[in-house]
């Protein structure tokens, strides 16, 4: 997630309403696992000294779609210019000023965007808090250790202060680290006038023009709040005013059951409110793998002070006032009828989110959005309302919507800033995990077992499933933390990784040797060999890949353990 300034229109749809990811499997697909580039490509070097990539090939012709807006400039006051400061902007600018090119990031808000100040690293503090509240108030856990508390108890404007520093810390190391790089930037918001043109600048003020050979727009996302919810701020909320903590109500409704409903659920109820759920689609957490949902739901939600309705749309949400409590009317989601009422001390809006392209200036290149997310490739490169590729112009991030993650963002960006300096690159998609920071957290990289199903089907091939326990894990036991299950889809011929599914203790950071697998391509077979330390949670998928039947060999170049010398 990027950097905002407004949204003035809810003219957008998220990707889905209340699932985790908010990509669907065919998208997913779409973005392709990692291959060779199409054609041949030719690299040559300009009298600047740059080194370009031509391809020939390409299933997309390029074309200038200049139209009335003039001709692209002759020489440039960037190689590149970045829309947007969060982190993929950040990461992007980062990759490109180690590449040698000179760069430019335009920021019309704060460096760090929404992750940093009103997502990813706020939501951390508060999760870390709730954490710590949820284990001094569980005496069976402390008992268990031999441990004895007395009552724990919070101060809420401390803990609001606790996530407010630490974006406000990371927010001064981002804009640190670019400026010492010499990455200039650029305050404004900023708006394409034409081919490899930008201008800049802050409302009153005049307007700035500058050319870059590449643009890169990075403008992220805001929250999607659906018609008929009236948000103040205050009784009802978007996850960005959560994040301040003004207040903790007693009850709060909390609509849709994806990671951003999870993780403020988790919050929430550590802090002594009940919260109720208001899901859209008949189940919870819809964007998970169905039996880790399943595991997580009898784990976060039924043994705390939770309740929930599925199969309802919150269709109308009226904020607290005159002594009058938040009211909630539920519309049944299939017959349209109204099905219930409820009356709450506050409601957040955690229904996904919406990309923020609003006065981009795209219409300057004919380019048209498609429910508010710019088209692009699957090497991140625009493509115009006549299906051509604009040039020099890539859009990563949120803003294209084809894997809202930040740590996505930034593997984007570095993935076009690799392509401008001449190496061509596709990221996988599919290898890029994601996390749900609860207690336990929940992670995951690839396809659920149902879209592994499908594509098993339609590829013509088969697929197995292993799992191991975290109650089988020597580390989880010693923290008294064996709930947990680790989840291994795969092709039984071929060894390949399809995906992996966690529900543990530390899940967010087990993942990424899954995640790391498929991206370099690893078969188990020969990742059986790897060796973990004991006792760590990383055995568990240590396990779980060495329960997997896979029929192929282990290839010839997998490491063999050498004796050594007595």
């Amino acid at each position: 997630m990027h950097s905002t300034l407004s949204f003035s229109r809810a003219t957008t749809v998220p990707t889905t309403n209340y699932a985790f990811h908010s990509q669907s499997p065919i998208n997913l697909r779409f973005c392709g696992l990692r291959r060779e580039a199409f054609g041949i490509s030719i690299l040559t070097r300009s009298s600047s000294g740059r080194v370009r990539l031509s391809t020939r090939g390409r299933s997309k012709r390029i074309s200038a779609s200049t139209g009335n807006n003039g001709t692209p400039p002759k020489s440039f006051d960037y190689d590149l210019i970045i829309i947007g400061a969060g982190v993929g902007g950040h990461g992007a600018a980062l990759h490109a000023v180690e590449k040698g090119l000179k760069t430019a990031i335009i920021e019309g808000d704060v460096v760090g965007g929404t992750c940093v100040n009103r997502g990813c690293v706020p939501s951390k503090a508060l999760l870390a808090v709730s954490g710590r509240m949820r284990e001094l108030q569980s005496e069976h856990h402390m008992k268990a250790l031999g441990l004895q508390v007395s009552a724990a108890g919070y101060d809420r404007q401390g803990v609001a202060g606790h996530a407010n520093n630490i974006a406000s810390k990371i927010r001064s190391n981002l804009t640190n680290s670019m400026k010492a790089l010499g990455v200039d930037i650029l305050t404004g918001f900023g708006t394409i006038v034409g081919p490899q043109k930008v201008k800049y600048g802050k409302v009153g003020f005049t307007d700035n023009v500058v050319t870059a050979k590449d643009i890169i727009i990075a403008t992220g996302s805001v929250p999607f709040v659906p018609k008929g919810i009236e948000v103040d701020g205050k009784t009802v909320i978007t996850s960005d005013h959560a994040l301040k903590l003004e207040f903790v109500p007693d009850w709060i409704a909390i609509v849709g059951s994806g990671y951003i409903g999870l993780e403020f659920s988790d919050v929430y109820t550590a802090l002594g409110s009940e919260v109720t759920f208001i899901e859209a689609l008949d189940q919870l957490m819809p964007g998970f793998d169905p039996e880790i949902s399943k595991l997580a739901q009898r784990v976060l939600i039924n043994p705390r002070k939770i309740d929930y309705h599925t199969g309802v749309f919150a269709t109308k949400i009226t904020p607290a006032r005159d002594g009058k409590p938040v009211i909630i009317e539920l519309t049944d989601a299939k017959t349209k009828e109204h099905k219930d009422t409820l009356e709450v001390d506050a409601a957040l809006i955690a229904t996904g989110r919406a990309p923020f392209t609003n006065g981009l200036g795209l219409e300057n290149i004919n380019v048209v959005t498609q429910r508010g997310f710019v088209p692009v490739d699957e090497r991140m490169r625009v493509i115009d309302a006549n299906g051509n590729l604009v040039p020099h112009l890539y859009c990563i991030g949120d803003a294209n919507g084809k894997m809202m993650l930040a740590h996505a963002a930034s593997a984007q960006g570095i993935s076009v800033v690799e392509q401008v300096t001449g190496r061509d690159h596709v990221l996988n998609h599919l290898s890029v995990p994601a996390a749900c920071f609860t207690h336990p957290e929940i992670s995951m990289v690839g396809l659920t077992e149902p879209q592994a199903r499908e594509k098993a089907v339609k590829e013509g091939f088969e697929i197995s499933v292993a799992k191991t326990s975290f109650k089988a894990n020597t580390k989880a036991l010693a923290e008294n933390e064996g709930e947990g299950l680790a989840k291994l889809i795969y092709r039984p011929d071929n060894g390949e990784i399809l995906g992996v599914h966690i529900f543990g203790l530390h899940a967010a950071d087990l993942i990424h040797e899954a995640s790391n697998a498929i991206a370099l391509g690893t078969r188990i077979q020969d990742i059986k060999f790897a060796v973990h330390a004991h006792p760590t949670l990383s055995e568990v998928l240590d396990e779980l890949f060495k329960s997997a039947k896979v029929k192929a060999p282990a290839s010839t170049s997998s490491p063999i353990s050498e004796p050594v010398a007595a």
